[in-house]
């Protein structure tokens, strides 16, 4: 069949897997439920679940099925690790609230950039407008009436005549970026991407956090289901569709073969948070390491909210200040030629 590949908003992939969840885990099959959620799904959405029972129904593993829905990858991955070895209801809920959570930080920033990129947007034009019309006047008029400018305004218009090359230096930086995204960074193994990924300052520590949680909320799924960590380390590099956290399983079993401690492996790697192989020593010597990571992950994940707050609440006034500092601009640009012309009149 053919893969289905407009993407389903994250509020709606969130949505569908939350209350497939809950009626799994209050006796509907998973069929039964997805023609119970065909009932309030729109008439695209409604073509894909019915799209998705028929693949049911021929034998096709529901994280398949989710996969050729175009669903977020870490919400394919949590179903994938549930109906291989652990429970499959709490697992879709445990999906769905990760990606309501992704979809309330993701309208969160809407929210705070929305009033400032219009601003940006209306100042931007504005200064179009003094480059090419208000300026060049100004600078006619003093021409025309050999009235000496003044420091301040020479700095204005010579401002304005390289602000071309700001926006074209700007334009050639994202082009670089786009090409360097495409042509080099996604022909990098999985573990190298990450290391650049974490290596960003800022964001670098969200990744972190990231791997972190959803690697430690998996682990304890499968430890929970009664797998051994090597074969939950076996059922990471099984999967396909997450080839960071495969290519981690893999390096982690050659240790594990070598004679290394699960701790041992994941010590001082960049990807994680320093104290995740202490969780794991502490949950080993407590004979409950599934319980201990799952704690774990609960705290990361509530630290990763934070600090997605925080730097939210930063960027905010970064921004406004940034914007006021452009109006600044154009309104200097404008009144101060006019204030000395007039003082040399």
């Amino acid at each position: 069949m053919k893969q289905i590949r407009k993407v389903w908003p994250l509020k709606d992939q969130a949505y569908l897997l939350k209350r497939l969840g809950e009626m799994t885990a209050g006796g509907y099959s998973l069929l039964d439920g997805l023609r119970l959620m065909q009932l309030q799904m729109n008439k695209r959405q409604l073509a894909d679940l019915a799209n998705a029972i028929s693949r049911l129904r021929e034998g096709e593993s529901f994280y398949h099925v989710l996969k050729s829905l175009s669903f977020h990858k870490e919400a394919v991955g949590i179903c994938y690790f549930a109906e291989t070895h652990g429970e499959l209801p709490a697992s879709m809920m445990q999906s769905g609230e990760l990606l309501e959570r992704k979809a309330g930080q993701a309208e969160q920033v809407k929210r705070v950039l929305r009033y400032p990129l219009f601003l940006i947007f209306t100042v931007v034009v504005m200064l179009y407008v003094l480059q090419y019309i208000i300026i060049p006047q100004f600078s006619g008029i003093y021409q025309s009436m050999n009235v000496e400018t003044s420091r301040t305004t020479d700095i204005i218009f010579a401002f304005f005549q390289h602000l071309d090359a700001v926006f074209i230096l700007m334009a050639i930086l994202a082009a670089g970026t786009g090409l360097y995204y495409w042509f080099v960074f996604k022909k990098k193994s999985p573990d190298h991407q990450m290391l650049i990924c974490v290596s960003i300052p800022l964001f670098g520590k969200l990744v972190r956090l990231f791997n972190s949680y959803f690697f430690s909320l998996q682990l304890s799924s499968l430890l929970a289901s009664g797998l051994s960590i090597y074969d939950s380390l076996k059922a990471f590099r099984h999967q396909t569709f997450l080839p960071f956290y495969r290519h981690e399983a893999e390096q982690m079993i050659e240790r594990l073969k070598a004679g290394e401690t699960i701790e041992a492996a994941l010590y001082k790697r960049p990807f994680y948070e320093n104290d995740f192989s202490k969780v794991i020593s502490h949950g080993q010597l407590s004979g409950r390491l599934d319980r201990e990571l799952f704690t774990y992950s609960q705290f990361i994940l509530q630290r990763l909210e934070d600090k997605s707050q925080k730097w939210t609440d930063i960027l905010q006034p970064i921004i406004y200040g940034f914007v006021a500092g452009m109006i600044l601009i154009v309104y200097l640009s404008m009144l101060l030629p006019m204030y000395q012309m007039m003082n040399q009149m």
